[in-house]
């Protein structure tokens, strides 16, 4: 079995005309024999969320990588305490989402999410969406600080055949993507990715993504996937 994972982050324009930093951040890594990608998108009323943002995807892989000692259900719960303690808890200035995933050498894998953005799945050959957006968080701004008591979500998948994998975003995108849309978009990414190595993926997610022409391009934007590819 050949797993490939790939993602790409880019500023949104009204960011790179300012001079402000990318809020958004990614982590696209390999852990414990297996894949790991993050997603986080940092508050933008907030003045060192992108500081905030960073951290938290490279603290999740590291509380993954603890995972052996817990249940998948208490990883979100420790990741808040260890993002809230990078900060000696004066976090306010911080705030942050942050998706992420683990499928191991096996196929077996899990699956995180607190605060906004958009997981979709294809586990045993069965698409769907971790979070629904008419379901989701609404004018909440749920964070990564709140995920210790609320707005968090989790879920163990397989993936058994090719094609099954998961595909995370931030808000930048998924907010410009409609209902009918999502599946035909994780297909189209799947296809893209079962023929691009992981350097080849990362160049042209970031060209379509500094394409993007839907309503909210002003957003920075980050997508990250793992396929099974046979």
């Amino acid at each position: 079995m050949r797993l490939l994972a790939a993602g790409a982050s880019v500023r949104g324009p009204a960011h790179e005309q300012d001079g402000s930093p990318n809020q958004d951040a990614l982590s696209v890594r390999g852990c414990g024999g297996g894949c790991f990608v993050a997603v986080a998108d940092g508050l933008g009323s907030r003045s060192r969320s992108h500081i905030g943002s960073r951290r938290a995807v490279e603290l999740a892989r590291e509380v993954v990588l603890d995972l052996k000692t817990s249940t998948s259900a208490d990883v979100p719960a420790q990741l808040s305490r260890a993002w809230r303690s990078a900060f000696a808890n004066r976090y306010g200035d911080y705030e942050t989402t942050c998706l992420w995933a683990w499928v191991d050498a096996d196929g077996q894998g899990h699956v995180w999410q607190a605060g906004d953005g958009l997981m979709l799945i294809r586990s045993q050959g069965k698409f769907r969406i971790l979070l629904d957006q008419k379901d989701g968080f609404g004018n909440q701004t749920t964070t990564l600080a709140q995920a210790e008591t609320e707005g968090a979500v989790s879920a163990d998948i397989t993936l058994t055949s090719p094609g099954d994998g998961v595909l995370l975003m931030t808000d930048g995108i998924s907010d410009d993507l409609i209902p009918e849309q999502l599946e035909p978009f994780f297909n189209a990414i799947y296809r893209r990715q079962k023929r691009s190595s992981k350097r080849r993926m990362k160049r042209w997610l970031e060209t379509e993504l500094k394409q993007w022409s839907t309503p909210r391009h002003g957003d920075d934007k980050t997508i990250a996937s793992i396929f099974r590819m046979d």
